[in-house]
């Protein structure tokens, strides 16, 4: 598995990350491990909880939205501030912020930037703390949820998102799908798609050749592509190009939706722990 600090992507941010980890290596202390009662807080949170537990570094996790005065601590700022990481109280503390990155170089050598969140750093410092951690290596596709939780993918091309993929597909963490591979696509945020033609073309896949299915999948798109919403972005990565990881039924951008929708149905403390624990024994919502 590649070590996401040495990715470029990671530069603006990976000597915080190793000055902390130097930090919490020599730590006696239990660490508090915090975030909000969300899915982005969860999202960030179960790759830092996998790399503790495998490491047997011991810790509490905890779902709060106020500021964590307790140290040692990992803390998952709810702030809307693009600010990345800092340390505190003697660099025993880290609270884990977004920001803005280069994300993808263009032909004339300009910057194509965008955000890397909070869950793509939480991927990073689990890698360090645990490079050997079987459960981070298993959530290691969760890494580019962030951004397609955001609005970058809405408003114009995230070139973060689109070198995070390039990052997980290198190194064996994700496949690139159409829809129509999907063994349980989830259809409810898909208002859009045609789901007795959907059906038809998934029931004879196999059996199409590639221009039919190039053609049968564009048809799927048809009706939303002369509307302003989805962007067209969101439409490529819930269609053409569907993120799996190894064994999954359903792409991220589906399971995403499923636990939006449902989000709301029980206490958000009740959820965001069950959702962790999901992670850490399957790798999945």
């Amino acid at each position: 598995m590649r070590k996401l600090l040495d990715e470029d992507l990671f530069a603006s941010v990976s000597e915080i990350y190793l000055e902390f980890n130097q930090k919490i290596k020599n730590n006696k202390k239990s660490i508090l491990i915090t975030a909000s009662p969300d899915i982005s807080g969860c999202l960030a949170l179960a790759p830092i909880e996998a790399s503790l537990l495998d490491s047997n570094i011991p810790y509490r996790r905890r779902f709060t939205r106020e500021p964590v005065l307790y140290s040692p601590s990992i803390s998952i700022s709810n702030s809307k501030e693009i600010s990345g990481p800092y340390l505190k109280s003697n660099g025993s503390s880290i609270e884990i912020l977004d920001i803005i990155v280069d994300g993808l170089f263009g032909i004339s050598g300009d910057s194509k930037k965008g955000p890397l969140t909070k869950i793509s750093q939480a991927h990073a410092l689990a890698d360090l703390i645990c490079p050997e951690s079987q459960r981070v290596r298993r959530m290691r596709p969760w890494m580019i949820s962030g951004n397609w939780l955001q609005d970058s993918l809405d408003n114009t091309y995230d070139p973060v998102f689109s070198k995070l993929k390039e990052i997980l597909k290198e190194d064996g963490s994700i496949r690139i799908l159409p829809i129509t591979e999907i063994p349980d696509p989830y259809l409810d945020n898909l208002s859009w798609i045609n789901k007795e033609y959907f059906n038809k073309i998934q029931s004879s896949w196999s059996e199409l050749n590639i221009e039919s299915k190039e053609q049968s999948i564009s048809l799927l798109a048809l009706q939303v592509l002369s509307k302003n919403q989805p962007s067209t972005a969101r439409i490529e990565e819930s269609i053409w190009n569907c993120i799996v990881g190894p064994g999954w039924d359903r792409d991220i951008a589906g399971q995403l939706n499923f636990i939006k929708d449902n989000w709301k149905q029980c206490n958000e403390n009740i959820l965001s722990n069950l959702l962790i624990d999901n992670l850490l024994k399957t790798g999945i919502i």
